[in-house]
């Protein structure tokens, strides 16, 4: 670990994240089993355990791990949940009788769960499209670069129209913070995936794993950028008001919009619902990036294109999708809660 990340932090950030992936299993036993009683106690525990890191630790709002790092940290956490899980249910096995009501028993989802049964799908994809003709792909790509375009005109005034309310407004101040941070949305995202592995369905299970798949490849990608271009951080060519650290990084593109983009866009492209509250949480924290003095409008939204091309590009190649669709016909039933 980096020396500005002191083992305190490390062991408080590892059990937040044990904690909140212990809630996701009990929300989503407690659906399978029909208890709400599970149901709200996991929820409980998700929410204590966001409340209680962001609470008793504030070195959360000074610089956090690396990538790599929190990676590695929120890996460990939920491996451990999903253990302990397993434990808790091995020292009461359901009889014979009871089998069938058991969630880690014969369940099987129905229709009625709206989680699709594996044999039930082809290659795990929705059936393909009619194919855009080149006027219509032409006027897309004409409609984005004019708004790239636009935007890069504007960068300037349209980073100081937000930043200029950065400090003034405690309670927006406390919102911008918590979502600038290394850990909120990054876990929360991480949560998210493990919910959708979680169910059981091939096509959602996919989905988290070509999230996994394109972080790596896009971290590669960023560096590479970073090596050919470098833009100066806002606080160093302006004065700006800012509410967060200083990071040495080129500003362009955004490091954290592109991740989160590329994982909440992954995401969608299994279960649109969940797709929709990680573009949210994504959308969150390019905004509050701006909004606290660290990026320019132009860095996010780049950084937003291009996590959203990588993970759409997975998608829409063939090969690579029904690849990812027998991985999980195989390998699935690890750390699922349906079999």
């Amino acid at each position: 670990m980096r020396a500005y990340l002191p083992w305190y932090l490390v062991i408080g950030y590892t059990g937040a994240v044990w904690a909140a992936a212990m809630g996701v299993i009990l929300v989503r036993w407690g659906r399978l089993c029909a208890s709400r009683w599970l149901q709200a106690g996991g929820a409980l525990l998700l929410l204590g355990s966001g409340v209680g890191f962001f609470v008793g630790v504030p070195e959360i709002w000074t610089p956090g791990p690396a990538g790599t790092e929190i990676s590695l940290m929120s890996g460990l956490a939920i491996l451990g949940a999903w253990g302990t899980f397993r434990a808790l249910r091995a020292l009461h096995r359901p009889t014979p009788d009871r089998t069938r009501a058991s969630p880690l028993g014969t369940h099987r989802p129905s229709a009625s769960s709206g989680e699709a049964h594996p044999d039930e799908i082809s290659d795990g994809c929705a059936p393909p499209k009619a194919r855009k003709t080149v006027k219509q792909v032409a006027v897309r790509w004409g409609i984005l670069i004019a708004v790239v375009f636009a935007l890069w005109r504007w960068d300037l005034p349209l980073f100081f129209a937000l930043n200029r309310y950065a400090g003034r407004t405690p309670g927006v101040d406390g919102l911008a913070r918590l979502l600038i941070n290394d850990y909120a949305v990054p876990t929360a995202l991480a949560m998210l995936a493990w919910a959708m592995w979680l169910s059981g369905d091939p096509k959602r299970q996919a989905a988290v794993l070509r999230a996994t798949l394109v972080i790596p490849l896009s971290g590669f990608i960023l560096e590479a950028m970073n090596a050919l271009y470098f833009r100066p951080r806002p606080f160093t060519d302006y004065e700006v008001n800012l509410l967060f650290y200083h990071p040495s990084d080129s500003s362009f593109p955004s490091n954290a919009a592109t991740v989160a983009w590329a994982i909440a866009v992954a995401l969608w492209t299994g279960d649109q619902r969940a797709g929709a509250i990680g573009m949210l949480l994504a959308t969150g924290i390019s905004w509050a990036r701006v909004y606290g003095g660290v990026h320019y409008p132009l860095d996010v939204v780049a950084g937003a294109l291009l996590g959203s091309a990588l993970s759409l590009g997975f998608y829409r190649q063939r090969r690579l999708r029904e690849w990812s669709f027998r991985i999980v016909q195989r390998i699935g039933g690890w750390m699922s809660l349906v079999r």
